[in-house]
């Protein structure tokens, strides 16, 4: 596999840094770029995490997959990007800081757009284009608390469900709402493309070394299922829920400090049952109580920073359609 500079053989890896423009002061725009090439013929799996400038939990520990894994025991090809937004992760901001764009907005990128377009341009034509399949790490910055795997319903709906389940995390949602991310763009051109969010807010002060297993966890499970690795899929919890038709419960209403209970995800609730608060920041009274708009399953709930965004999520409620019990 040579893509760019970045060269590997038959049962080798390689690490480099594929270029996609400069600024308008001349300084390189690039990505990191991971080449894990097995001996034998196989998929080409992708696992990209850091369009966010604030996710970082995948990128201390994607490297280290790379290290621990030996391509002698592998087939087929694994590329990994362990951080694709690197100046926004310089900055400490969401979006790059050439020019203001969310990376996970600007789909396949354009090749006479802003210095962020002709980044994911670059990356598209000539890393998204390669792969099988994609795993999209996100995580929820310091605003959410995740541990589930999107599916997009276009493409090839089947097999990245399958994949899904594969990654051994708690919770299948089918129905990713749809987007203008480059892995809905990968999904759309019929590659197997899961959303993973794993991690996230209490997690990168309590949970940090359990995310990362699970963001670990998740990359080897896809070899496995992928026949990349030999072995056996393994399983955050007893059991994966698969849940789909979901509604979104959002930031509305009375603004202040929002709390969601996190007992509840998981579990069922019933329309009309509280499942949060909003406190206001400087009397402490409660000036609002979140209920569920209707009854289902709690896919994910845990705000954890108190001050949420504009749009933010605060909870999916979702119809269970099926238990995959742990091998």
């Amino acid at each position: 596999m040579e893509i760019g500079t970045i060269k590997a053989g038959k049962g080798e890896k390689a690490f480099g840094f594929l270029k996609a423009t400069e600024t308008h002061g001349r300084f390189d725009v690039h990505l990191p770029l991971h080449i894990v090439q097995g001996t034998t013929d196989g998929p080409v799996l992708l696992v990209q995490a850091g369009m966010s400038g604030l996710e970082i939990e995948p990128a201390m520990i994607l490297p280290k997959i790379v290290e621990e894994l030996d391509p002698g025991k592998i087939s087929g090809t694994l590329l990994l990007v362990p951080l694709l937004n690197t100046s926004g992760f310089e900055f400490e901001q969401i979006n790059a800081i050439w020019d203001d764009k969310d990376l996970n907005t600007l789909g396949r990128g354009q090749a006479g757009g802003t210095v962020s377009e002709q980044l994911i341009h670059m990356y598209y034509e000539q890393v998204v284009s390669r792969a099988d399949a994609m795993i999209d790490i996100h995580t929820g910055a310091k605003w959410g608390y995740y541990r589930y795997a999107g599916v997009y319903q276009v493409g090839a709906v089947d097999e990245s469900r399958a994949l899904a389940v594969a990654l051994g995390l708690p919770q299948v949602l089918l129905g990713q709402p749809k987007d203008q991310s480059t892995a809905f763009e990968a999904a759309q051109d019929g590659k197997a493309v899961v959303s993973a969010w794993i991690g996230g807010g209490p997690g990168l002060r309590d949970y940090r070394q359990d995310d990362m297993n699970r963001v670990k966890n998740a990359v080897l499970n896809a070899m496995v299922h992928l026949e990349m690795l030999s072995g056996q899929v393994t399983y955050d919890e007893k059991q994966v829920s698969v849940i789909e038709k979901h509604t979104l419960i959002q930031v509305s209403g009375e603004r202040g400090l929002i709390f969601i209970d996190k007992a509840k995800r998981g579990t069922r609730v019933e329309a009309g049952d509280k499942i949060g608060y909003v406190k206001h920041p400087f009397t402490g009274d409660i000036v609002q109580e979140i209920v569920a708009s209707r009854e289902g399953v709690m896919l994910h709930a845990g705000a954890a920073w108190p001050l949420q965004r504009e749009g933010a999520t605060l909870a999916i409620l979702g119809d269970l359609v099926e238990q995959v019990e742990a091998a």
